[in-house]
Protein backbone atom coordinates (compact mmCIF):
# COMPACT_ATOMS: atom_id res chain seq x y z
CA UNK A 1 0.00 0.00 0.00
CA UNK A 2 2.77 2.24 1.10
CA UNK A 3 5.01 1.45 -2.24
CA UNK A 4 1.69 2.38 -4.39
CA UNK A 5 1.44 5.47 -2.84
CA UNK A 6 4.63 6.52 -3.46
CA UNK A 7 4.47 5.70 -6.99
CA UNK A 8 1.52 7.75 -7.11
CA UNK A 9 3.41 10.50 -5.83
CA UNK A 10 5.93 10.60 -7.62
CA UNK A 11 3.68 10.52 -11.28
CA UNK A 12 2.17 13.89 -9.73
CA UNK A 13 5.56 15.54 -8.75
CA UNK A 14 6.45 14.74 -12.33
CA UNK A 15 3.56 15.87 -13.95
CA UNK A 16 3.94 19.42 -11.72
CA UNK A 17 7.06 19.63 -12.82
CA UNK A 18 6.85 19.48 -16.55
CA UNK A 19 3.43 21.74 -16.43
CA UNK A 20 5.64 24.37 -14.48
CA UNK A 21 8.15 24.31 -16.99
CA UNK A 22 5.71 24.59 -20.31
CA UNK A 23 4.18 27.44 -18.11
CA UNK A 24 7.35 29.18 -17.80
CA UNK A 25 8.73 29.38 -21.31
CA UNK A 26 5.49 30.28 -22.49
CA UNK A 27 4.61 34.24 -22.15
CA UNK A 28 1.75 35.72 -20.64
CA UNK A 29 -0.43 37.91 -23.23
CA UNK A 30 -0.84 40.51 -20.51
CA UNK A 31 3.13 40.70 -19.67
CA UNK A 32 4.56 43.78 -20.99
CA UNK A 33 7.18 41.70 -22.97
CA UNK A 34 4.47 39.67 -24.76
CA UNK A 35 3.07 43.56 -25.26
CA UNK A 36 6.07 44.62 -26.86
CA UNK A 37 6.05 41.46 -29.23
CA UNK A 38 2.40 42.17 -30.54
CA UNK A 39 2.59 45.87 -30.97
CA UNK A 40 3.14 46.79 -34.25
CA UNK A 41 6.78 48.41 -35.66
CA UNK A 42 5.77 50.05 -38.64
CA UNK A 43 7.36 50.38 -40.51
CA UNK A 44 9.68 47.87 -40.91
CA UNK A 45 10.58 48.71 -43.81
CA UNK A 46 11.51 51.89 -45.94
CA UNK A 47 8.03 53.35 -47.69
CA UNK A 48 7.95 53.99 -51.28
CA UNK A 49 6.80 57.34 -52.33
CA UNK A 50 5.11 57.40 -55.48
CA UNK A 51 5.60 61.22 -57.37
CA UNK A 52 3.30 60.96 -60.40
CA UNK A 53 5.30 63.53 -62.42
CA UNK A 54 8.27 63.68 -64.05
CA UNK A 55 11.72 63.84 -62.11
CA UNK A 56 13.08 68.08 -62.06
CA UNK A 57 9.70 69.29 -62.16
CA UNK A 58 7.97 71.22 -58.82
CA UNK A 59 6.04 68.35 -57.38
CA UNK A 60 9.26 66.33 -57.75
CA UNK A 61 12.08 68.66 -56.26
CA UNK A 62 9.49 69.45 -53.36
CA UNK A 63 8.52 66.30 -52.29
CA UNK A 64 11.84 64.74 -52.57
CA UNK A 65 13.05 67.63 -49.59
CA UNK A 66 10.25 67.11 -47.53
CA UNK A 67 10.94 63.15 -47.55
CA UNK A 68 14.50 63.80 -46.96
CA UNK A 69 13.10 65.40 -43.78
CA UNK A 70 10.33 63.12 -42.51
CA UNK A 71 12.74 59.67 -42.88
CA UNK A 72 14.59 61.49 -39.96
CA UNK A 73 11.44 61.35 -37.80
CA UNK A 74 11.01 57.42 -39.14
CA UNK A 75 12.43 53.74 -38.40
CA UNK A 76 13.28 53.46 -41.84
CA UNK A 77 14.13 55.70 -45.15
CA UNK A 78 11.72 56.98 -47.95
CA UNK A 79 12.41 55.01 -51.56
CA UNK A 80 11.14 57.40 -54.02
CA UNK A 81 9.85 56.74 -57.36
CA UNK A 82 8.45 58.33 -60.33
CA UNK A 83 5.13 57.66 -62.25
CA UNK A 84 4.67 60.21 -64.40
CA UNK A 85 1.79 60.10 -66.99
CA UNK A 86 -1.43 61.33 -67.52
CA UNK A 87 -1.01 64.49 -65.09
CA UNK A 88 -0.20 62.23 -62.23
CA UNK A 89 -3.18 60.35 -63.06
CA UNK A 90 -1.23 56.78 -63.70
CA UNK A 91 0.09 57.32 -60.33
CA UNK A 92 -2.97 57.71 -58.49
CA UNK A 93 -4.50 55.11 -60.50
CA UNK A 94 -1.49 52.76 -59.15
CA UNK A 95 -1.77 53.73 -55.85
CA UNK A 96 -5.93 53.31 -55.24
CA UNK A 97 -4.62 49.41 -56.01
CA UNK A 98 -2.35 49.52 -53.93
CA UNK A 99 -2.49 47.05 -50.66
CA UNK A 100 -3.47 49.65 -47.79
CA UNK A 101 -0.56 48.87 -45.35
CA UNK A 102 1.21 52.37 -45.20
CA UNK A 103 4.03 50.82 -47.43
CA UNK A 104 3.31 52.85 -50.75
CA UNK A 105 1.94 56.46 -50.62
CA UNK A 106 1.88 59.11 -53.29
CA UNK A 107 2.86 62.89 -53.31
CA UNK A 108 -0.48 64.45 -54.74
CA UNK A 109 -1.38 67.95 -56.50
CA UNK A 110 -4.82 69.02 -56.66
CA UNK A 111 -4.95 67.10 -59.50
CA UNK A 112 -6.47 64.28 -57.14
CA UNK A 113 -9.60 67.27 -58.07
CA UNK A 114 -9.44 67.90 -61.26
CA UNK A 115 -9.18 64.04 -63.04
CA UNK A 116 -12.36 63.28 -61.64
CA UNK A 117 -14.14 66.25 -62.74
CA UNK A 118 -13.02 65.77 -65.99
CA UNK A 119 -14.48 61.62 -65.64
CA UNK A 120 -9.93 61.06 -66.47
CA UNK A 121 -10.65 58.70 -62.94
CA UNK A 122 -13.66 57.23 -61.23
CA UNK A 123 -12.15 58.94 -57.28
CA UNK A 124 -10.71 62.17 -56.15
CA UNK A 125 -9.09 62.78 -52.63
CA UNK A 126 -12.27 61.04 -51.10
CA UNK A 127 -11.34 57.38 -52.20
CA UNK A 128 -7.99 57.84 -50.51
CA UNK A 129 -6.87 58.57 -46.60
CA UNK A 130 -4.96 62.08 -46.84
CA UNK A 131 -2.38 62.97 -44.67
CA UNK A 132 -1.68 65.87 -44.53
CA UNK A 133 -1.09 68.89 -46.69
CA UNK A 134 2.62 70.56 -47.41
CA UNK A 135 3.02 73.38 -50.04
CA UNK A 136 0.71 75.02 -52.55
CA UNK A 137 1.73 77.20 -55.08
CA UNK A 138 0.11 79.64 -57.49
CA UNK A 139 0.89 79.62 -61.56
CA UNK A 140 2.41 81.70 -63.81
CA UNK A 141 2.64 82.68 -67.16
CA UNK A 142 6.39 83.18 -68.83
CA UNK A 143 7.74 83.34 -72.38
CA UNK A 144 10.49 82.59 -73.73
CA UNK A 145 13.56 85.33 -73.80
CA UNK A 146 13.56 85.92 -77.33
CA UNK A 147 9.70 86.73 -77.97
CA UNK A 148 8.81 90.51 -78.13
CA UNK A 149 6.48 90.35 -75.39
CA UNK A 150 7.26 92.71 -72.71
CA UNK A 151 4.68 92.71 -70.57
CA UNK A 152 1.41 90.12 -69.99
CA UNK A 153 -0.35 93.13 -71.54
CA UNK A 154 1.18 93.23 -75.36
CA UNK A 155 0.88 89.18 -75.08
CA UNK A 156 -2.41 89.17 -74.50
CA UNK A 157 -2.81 91.75 -77.29
CA UNK A 158 -1.22 89.25 -79.69
CA UNK A 159 -2.98 86.86 -78.94
CA UNK A 160 -6.27 88.21 -79.69
CA UNK A 161 -5.35 89.48 -83.01
CA UNK A 162 -4.10 86.02 -83.81
CA UNK A 163 -6.04 83.26 -81.77
CA UNK A 164 -4.79 79.84 -81.54
CA UNK A 165 -0.89 80.73 -82.80
CA UNK A 166 0.47 81.17 -79.46
CA UNK A 167 1.89 77.94 -78.57
CA UNK A 168 1.57 77.62 -74.62
CA UNK A 169 3.05 74.34 -72.80
CA UNK A 170 1.71 72.83 -70.14
CA UNK A 171 0.52 70.03 -67.96
CA UNK A 172 -1.91 67.01 -69.80
CA UNK A 173 -5.95 67.68 -69.94
CA UNK A 174 -6.66 67.45 -66.13
CA UNK A 175 -3.37 68.57 -64.92
CA UNK A 176 -3.26 71.84 -62.60
CA UNK A 177 -1.50 73.89 -65.11
CA UNK A 178 -3.47 72.92 -67.88
CA UNK A 179 -6.60 73.84 -65.41
CA UNK A 180 -4.63 77.70 -65.11
CA UNK A 181 -4.13 78.16 -68.80
CA UNK A 182 -8.03 77.20 -69.63
CA UNK A 183 -8.66 79.97 -66.95
CA UNK A 184 -5.98 81.98 -68.65
CA UNK A 185 -7.92 81.90 -71.88
CA UNK A 186 -11.04 82.15 -69.79
CA UNK A 187 -10.36 85.76 -68.35
CA UNK A 188 -8.33 86.83 -71.29
CA UNK A 189 -10.53 85.75 -74.10
CA UNK A 190 -7.31 84.51 -76.06
CA UNK A 191 -7.11 81.24 -77.84
CA UNK A 192 -4.32 79.17 -77.33
CA UNK A 193 -2.36 76.36 -79.11
CA UNK A 194 -1.91 74.18 -76.06
CA UNK A 195 1.24 71.68 -75.80
CA UNK A 196 0.16 69.17 -73.20
CA UNK A 197 3.08 67.21 -71.06
CA UNK A 198 1.47 64.09 -68.83
CA UNK A 199 5.00 63.94 -67.16
CA UNK A 200 4.04 67.63 -65.81
CA UNK A 201 5.37 71.12 -66.63
CA UNK A 202 9.08 70.09 -66.28
CA UNK A 203 9.25 69.54 -70.23
CA UNK A 204 7.30 72.21 -71.44
CA UNK A 205 9.42 74.81 -69.37
CA UNK A 206 12.74 73.09 -71.47
CA UNK A 207 11.01 73.49 -74.53
CA UNK A 208 9.97 77.17 -73.88
CA UNK A 209 13.06 77.94 -72.60
CA UNK A 210 15.06 76.72 -75.82
CA UNK A 211 12.48 78.65 -78.33
CA UNK A 212 10.60 75.19 -79.36
CA UNK A 213 7.18 77.05 -78.25
CA UNK A 214 6.57 81.07 -77.36
CA UNK A 215 4.99 80.29 -73.38
CA UNK A 216 4.91 77.86 -70.58
CA UNK A 217 2.40 78.09 -68.22
CA UNK A 218 3.25 76.48 -64.94
CA UNK A 219 4.40 77.19 -60.84
CA UNK A 220 6.79 79.63 -60.75
CA UNK A 221 9.30 77.01 -58.79
CA UNK A 222 9.17 75.28 -62.14
CA UNK A 223 10.16 77.86 -63.98
CA UNK A 224 12.59 79.54 -62.07
CA UNK A 225 15.64 77.93 -62.89
CA UNK A 226 14.96 78.85 -66.53
CA UNK A 227 14.34 82.35 -65.17
CA UNK A 228 17.21 82.90 -63.25
CA UNK A 229 19.09 81.68 -66.31
CA UNK A 230 17.88 84.57 -69.00
CA UNK A 231 15.95 82.04 -71.32
CA UNK A 232 12.24 82.47 -69.57
CA UNK A 233 10.76 86.22 -69.03
CA UNK A 234 7.74 85.90 -66.29
CA UNK A 235 5.08 88.28 -67.59
CA UNK A 236 2.37 87.52 -64.51
CA UNK A 237 1.07 84.82 -62.28
CA UNK A 238 -2.66 83.65 -60.74
CA UNK A 239 -1.93 84.33 -57.32
CA UNK A 240 -4.14 86.41 -55.47
CA UNK A 241 -1.20 88.83 -54.76
CA UNK A 242 2.29 89.30 -55.93
CA UNK A 243 4.77 86.26 -54.74
CA UNK A 244 8.08 87.06 -52.34
CA UNK A 245 10.29 85.99 -55.18
CA UNK A 246 9.22 87.96 -58.04
CA UNK A 247 8.17 90.77 -56.56
CA UNK A 248 8.04 93.08 -60.14
CA UNK A 249 5.31 90.52 -61.60
CA UNK A 250 1.93 91.07 -61.60
CA UNK A 251 -0.61 89.15 -60.99
CA UNK A 252 -3.77 88.61 -63.56
CA UNK A 253 -6.20 90.05 -61.08
CA UNK A 254 -4.31 93.18 -60.26
CA UNK A 255 -4.77 93.64 -64.24
CA UNK A 256 -8.50 93.06 -64.12
CA UNK A 257 -8.42 89.27 -65.36
CA UNK A 258 -10.20 86.79 -63.49
CA UNK A 259 -7.81 84.00 -63.68
CA UNK A 260 -6.41 82.98 -59.83
CA UNK A 261 -5.42 79.17 -59.42
CA UNK A 262 -3.09 77.48 -57.27
CA UNK A 263 -2.47 74.13 -56.47
CA UNK A 264 -2.23 72.23 -53.09
CA UNK A 265 0.41 69.18 -52.43
CA UNK A 266 -0.26 66.07 -49.70
CA UNK A 267 0.67 62.97 -48.69
CA UNK A 268 -1.84 60.19 -49.65
CA UNK A 269 -2.47 56.39 -48.91
CA UNK A 270 -4.82 54.06 -49.83
CA UNK A 271 -8.08 54.08 -48.50
CA UNK A 272 -8.51 51.98 -45.52
CA UNK A 273 -4.66 52.24 -44.03
CA UNK A 274 -4.76 51.85 -40.35
CA UNK A 275 -4.91 54.36 -38.05
CA UNK A 276 -2.04 53.70 -36.15
CA UNK A 277 -0.01 53.63 -39.77
CA UNK A 278 -1.22 57.20 -40.55
CA UNK A 279 -0.44 58.58 -37.16
CA UNK A 280 3.23 57.56 -37.23
CA UNK A 281 3.28 59.05 -41.37
CA UNK A 282 1.18 62.27 -40.44
CA UNK A 283 3.72 62.91 -37.64
CA UNK A 284 6.55 62.25 -39.41
CA UNK A 285 5.46 64.36 -42.39
CA UNK A 286 3.82 66.97 -39.94
CA UNK A 287 7.33 67.48 -38.30
CA UNK A 288 9.17 67.91 -42.03
CA UNK A 289 6.60 70.09 -43.46
CA UNK A 290 6.81 72.53 -39.99
CA UNK A 291 11.00 72.10 -40.36
CA UNK A 292 12.38 75.35 -40.60
CA UNK A 293 14.90 74.12 -43.06
CA UNK A 294 12.15 72.84 -45.21
CA UNK A 295 10.53 76.19 -45.30
CA UNK A 296 13.75 78.16 -45.90
CA UNK A 297 14.12 75.85 -48.70
CA UNK A 298 10.48 76.48 -50.74
CA UNK A 299 10.75 80.39 -49.57
CA UNK A 300 14.47 79.64 -51.44
CA UNK A 301 12.57 78.42 -54.41
CA UNK A 302 9.23 80.93 -54.91
CA UNK A 303 7.12 78.10 -53.56
CA UNK A 304 4.39 78.38 -50.93
CA UNK A 305 4.48 77.11 -47.46
CA UNK A 306 1.73 75.57 -46.00
CA UNK A 307 0.77 72.81 -43.61
CA UNK A 308 -2.69 71.40 -43.46
CA UNK A 309 -3.36 68.40 -40.86
CA UNK A 310 -5.43 65.29 -42.52
CA UNK A 311 -9.17 66.89 -42.23
CA UNK A 312 -8.15 70.23 -42.93
CA UNK A 313 -6.16 68.95 -46.01
CA UNK A 314 -9.03 67.11 -47.08
CA UNK A 315 -11.75 69.86 -46.86
CA UNK A 316 -9.54 72.33 -48.82
CA UNK A 317 -9.44 69.19 -51.61
CA UNK A 318 -13.08 69.93 -51.20
CA UNK A 319 -13.67 73.31 -51.85
CA UNK A 320 -11.27 73.17 -54.22
CA UNK A 321 -14.03 71.22 -56.67
CA UNK A 322 -16.45 73.70 -56.88
CA UNK A 323 -13.61 76.21 -57.93
CA UNK A 324 -12.01 74.17 -60.72
CA UNK A 325 -15.54 73.15 -62.05
CA UNK A 326 -16.09 76.76 -62.73
CA UNK A 327 -13.38 76.92 -64.89
CA UNK A 328 -13.62 73.92 -66.29
CA UNK A 329 -17.27 74.43 -67.28
CA UNK A 330 -16.59 77.28 -68.76
CA UNK A 331 -14.06 76.04 -71.38
CA UNK A 332 -16.34 73.86 -72.55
Amino acid sequence: MKKNFLKLLTIVLICSLFFSVGCSTKKDATTPEASKENKSTYPERPITLIIPFDPGGASDIVARKLSSIAEKHLPQGITIVNKPGGASAVGIAELHETKPDGYTILAALSTIVTHKILGNLPYNHEDFDVVCAYNFDPGALAVNKDRPWQTIEEFIEYGKKNPGELKVGTSAPGGLWNVGTLAIENATGVKFNIIASGGGVAEPAKQAAGGHIDAVVGSPNELLAHVEGGNLRLLAVTSPERIEAFPDVPTFKELGYDAEVSGTRAIIAPKGTPKEVLDVLQTAFAAAANDSEYKDFLKSMGSGSLYLNSEDASKHYSDQVAIFEKILNASK
